[in-house]
């Protein structure tokens, strides 16, 4: 099987996984409200932050393993893929009770962090172990997910992931219906996880049972030094990863209340489905550019595909970004209720993050690739004491604003050092030519989010018809005008080649897209009754 058909395969089961995902995750959201309140949401997105933080106890060490698998399985060196395995093993064990330890410690806290609880400290105290369970278990059970993803296998780990998801769900949403408990509740989600790592532990041997058996100890005391060194470099990457990412909610909650954090999560729901989509689309992608590059291929050959990959990362955040600043709004208030929005200023502070976070996983992927996380440990350490400085500071005068801000800020000076990085060091070639790039795709941004806001702001939101109806502009536009731009570059214009079929490649013109641009702009202006 060729790298663009399982590219292929892997991302088209990833995109049908996470689509039924996330329709359950709404019908879930929606009768967690009705049921238990918003106070439980509130808590449950404060124990999400934390224990975010507290996967810093990885220590970057699967991201390392992940990087030394991709020769060896392009090599189909089976000794040298079970002493890694072997070796990630037993970390991944003395990481779980770390995990566990730290946990308990932070449990002390519990009143501090959450201020505003309703609940008793004791309730308080078990609900978040049990999320803490949750959460050691995968140290000790989801290591065999990693060689199965980096060998280029995810569509087995997204399967698996959708069926254990669905089974669970369904029960978590009779138990809201039956007995409403948020304790009961929590355990199901749980249950979610083991099972899915258990049946994917159990397939991982069937696949890998003779390579995983008997590891060659030469080999393991080989590898052991040289992934101590790469996570040395990979822990300060993975800290700043968890600043920009993982304090969101904790701030928020310790400043303005928990209750406010339980608002954001209705919107950071979607997001973080939207990242899930676009990390599992493109992990499709990192493990076959992994094994493209430990397959001899020259620098040249490694940047243009870098490029390759850059465009398709960023046309994909992009889509993501203009549906979710322009329609984040509308769905929040037709599905949950106007009572629980935000503001417009937070719909669109959230959409620029969600595409800043969905591009800086092709230089994420590089640095793997590449080992290169040692070069940028001191601007990481800078930008995570940045971030929660400015959070800190602006969450008391503008809120939830204030701490999207933050994370604005940090992740431009994170991503625009990474392509310095990366074109010093790996490429070799000037930084401006990442920088008119990566300008490039912001101006297009801009006009792309201009061009679909103006054309659909006569479309009333006030049913689900009309909601849909701008959802269907609103993408169209996201997908056609991007893609009319980009279809006159040759990084686009090789996407196209590769990844679609020949009879609808061939229609992905200049000619073709700008024409349907016009065509869709057209149907908006006459469905919002013309310019207002």
């Amino acid at each position: 099987m060729n790298r663009a058909k399982k590219i292929y395969i892997n991302s088209t089961v990833a995109l049908g996984s996470q689509l039924l995902q996330i329709i359950l995750s709404f019908v879930v959201r929606k009768i967690f409200i009705l049921t238990l309140g918003m106070s439980y949401l509130g808590y449950n997105s404060v124990f999400s932050n934390i224990l975010q933080m507290l996967n810093l106890a990885d220590l970057g060490i699967g991201v390392a393993v992940t990087s030394f698998l991709y020769k060896p399985l392009a090599e189909n060196d089976k000794k040298r893929i079970a002493a890694l395995m072997s070796l990630y093993k037993r970390i991944y064990n003395i990481m779980g009770f770390v995990v566990l330890i730290i946990g308990l410690i932070v449990s002390i806290f519990l009143d501090q962090i959450i201020p505003d609880s309703s609940v008793s400290p004791l309730y308080l105290r078990i609900l978040f172990y049990i999320n803490l369970t949750g959460t050691v278990s995968t140290y000790f059970l989801a290591y065999k997910r990693t060689l199965i993803i980096a060998d280029q296998k995810s569509y087995i780990t997204n399967i698996t992931d959708t069926i254990t998801y669905f089974v669970m769900t369904i029960m978590q949403i009779a138990s809201l219906f039956i007995f409403p408990s948020y304790i009961v509740f929590l355990s199901l989600n749980i249950a979610k996880n083991i099972i899915s790592n258990l049946l994917l532990s159990v397939h991982c041997d069937k696949l890998y049972g003779k390579i995983l058996n008997n590891p060659d100890r030469e080999l393991y005391d080989e590898y052991k030094p040289q992934i101590i060194r790469y996570v040395k470099d990979v822990f300060i990457s993975r800290i700043g990863a968890v600043v920009f990412y993982g304090t969101d909610n904790v701030i928020i909650s310790v400043f303005r209340g928990s209750l406010l954090a339980g608002y954001l999560s209705n919107y950071t729901m979607i997001t973080v489905h939207l990242t899930t989509i676009t990390n599992q689309l493109l992990s499709s992608i990192q493990a076959t550019f992994g094994n493209f590059i430990n397959s001899g291929k020259t620098i040249a050959e490694q940047k243009r595909m870098t490029d390759y990959y850059l465009c398709a990362n960023y046309f994909i955040g992009n889509f993501c970004m203009v549906c979710f600043t322009l329609l984040a709004q509308p769905f929040i208030e037709r599905y949950f209720g106007k009572t629980l929005m935000l503001s417009f200023t937070t719909a669109i502070w959230l959409g620029i993050n969600l595409l800043l976070q969905i591009l800086m996983q092709l230089p994420s992927q590089v640095f793997t690739i590449y080992k290169l996380f040692r070069y940028d440990r001191p601007i990481i350490i800078i930008s995570a004491i940045l971030n929660i400085t400015i959070s800190a500071l602006l969450v008391k005068s503008l809120g939830v604003n204030g701490v999207l801000i933050g994370t604005f800020v940090t992740s431009l000076i994170y991503l625009f050092s990474r392509f310095y990085i990366i074109s010093k060091y790996v490429y070799k070639v000037s930084y401006l030519s990442y920088l008119k790039k990566l300008f490039f795709y912001f101006a297009l941004s801009l006009a792309d989010i201009c061009l679909a806001y103006y054309v659909v702001r006569g479309i009333p939101g006030t049913t689900w018809l009309n909601f849909f109806v701008r959802a269907i502009l609103i993408a169209s536009l996201a997908i056609l005008f991007s893609g009319f731009v980009l279809s006159f570059t040759s990084e686009f214009k090789y996407l196209v080649n590769k990844m679609l079929p020949d009879k609808l490649s061939r229609y992905i013109k200049p000619v073709f897209l700008g024409t349907m641009v016009v065509l869709v702009m057209g149907v908006a202006l006459v469905a919002g009754g013309g310019t207002r």
